[in-house]
């Protein structure tokens, strides 16, 4: 299952965002270092469910069905804080560091209030710029990355990139990656003799070439929150800058929880009249502030688009009757898979199960009803039977 990490410097707000798009209660203050280990939770991306196309009712195995979008399940986690010099053990150290090394992308998250210090102390609003909370972990990654590859290089003296890069595979580091890096750095001298800028400039390259980031502009109820974003996406061109209010979705969810309104994601609906005129006040506070202003508090559409745009991810149905569009238990499209864009429907039996992929015969597009070779190329949406041979 897809990984997504929700990372940054402490106090930004990353607990609450993955209390907002989860069903998890991960602890939240206004202090440094409220999180010490990673909590971990199940968030869900949304896409049309093939349900309505199809004119079926769906019954979801792996996944939910809300009118007809199908919410697709992916693992997230939030990282404890991180401050300037981690990577030497200041703060938290480097192990949450490695916390992120298996992550497919990286939200980094960002004070848009200008509220927090580095080290995530609270300070006046507006004195703080956002940019220096992603350029604190940008940095603080570099210097991991070099650490990690010069660790390695010492272990393969005297050998080739193809050996380091055995070494780096736990990263996400291929043999192409590698070359990659050294190629646009020029450095062709023997690796393990570099010195610490070199290490750090094919870092950087690496850790760009295997992480995808994007950066949660969070707390967009604040006034300085407009500056802050227009800062961040001038200072990173080549992230995806989503702005959020990851207290706002919290606070709408909690009360929809509780049955006091009803919320799409979109607007609310109060439903409990004789409200408390506080509650009342704060819900009054976020459709203005956030909702009339942004049209959503940008929770969802954050791993949405973390997905979709950033990882180019789609989903696609596996079913084993492709007339009833089912599994051999009579469940209609019971899964959704996501997969890399311009998979296969080999690829496609690899995610069902290995023996699919090793006996596969051919699939079949249940939509048109025509057969597919193992080169064709899936498309988002796709119900896909796979045939193996016996």
């Amino acid at each position: 299952m897809v990984l997504v990490a929700i990372c940054g410097k402490a106090n930004v707000g990353k607990s609450t965002i993955l209390n907002a798009v989860t069903d998890a209660h991960a602890a939240v203050a206004n202090y440094p270092f409220t999180t010490i280990d990673p909590n971990k939770a199940i968030a869900f991306v949304s896409v049309p469910c093939a349900c309505k196309e199809l004119g079926v009712k769906c019954s979801p195995r792996n996944s939910k069905c809300e009118n007809g979008i199908r919410r697709v399940p992916i693992n997230i986690v939030d990282v404890a804080g991180l401050v300037p010099g981690a990577h030497e053990g200041r703060g938290m150290g480097n192990k949450f560091l490695s916390d992120l090394g298996p992550a497919d992308a990286l939200i980094v998250v960002a004070d848009c209030s200008g509220g927090t210090d580095d080290d995530g102390n609270p300070v006046q609003s507006g004195t703080h710029d956002a940019v220096r909370d992603v350029q604190i972990l940008l940095d603080e990654l570099d210097f991991w990355y070099a650490d990690v590859l010069k660790r390695n290089a010492e272990k393969v003296r005297g050998k080739t990139l193809e050996d380091l890069a055995v070494l780096l595979s736990g990263m996400g580091i291929s043999v192409d990656d590698l070359h990659h890096a050294v190629d646009a750095c020029e450095f062709y001298e023997q690796f393990w003799e570099w010195d610490k800028e070199q290490f750090l400039e094919v870092a950087r390259i690496l850790r760009k070439k295997t992480k995808f980031v994007a950066i949660a502009a969070n707390k967009i109820d604040s006034p300085f929150a407009e500056e802050n974003i227009t800062r961040l996406r001038s200072a990173f061109p080549e992230y995806l800058v989503v702005p959020v209010a990851g207290d706002a979705e919290l606070a709408l969810k909690r009360a929809k929880e509780l049955g006091l309104i009803d919320y799409d994601g979109k607007i609310f609906s109060i439903l409990k009249q004789d409200l408390n005129p506080a509650l009342k006040a704060a819900l009054d506070k976020i459709k203005a502030s956030v909702l009339d202003k942004h049209g959503s508090t940008g929770c969802r559409e954050l791993l949405d688009k973390v997905v979709f745009d950033l990882l180019g991810l789609i989903v696609v149905f596996p079913v084993e009757d492709e007339h009833k569009y089912s599994d051999h238990f009579g469940n209609v499209l019971p899964d959704a898979v996501l997969l890399p864009k311009n998979s296969t429907p080999i690829h496609l039996a690899a995610k069902i199960h290995t023996d699919l992929a090793t006996h596969f015969h051919h699939a079949v597009d249940a939509k048109k009803h025509t057969a597919l070779g193992k080169d064709h190329g899936l498309r988002p949406g796709d119900v896909v039977k796979i045939v193996a041979t016996k």
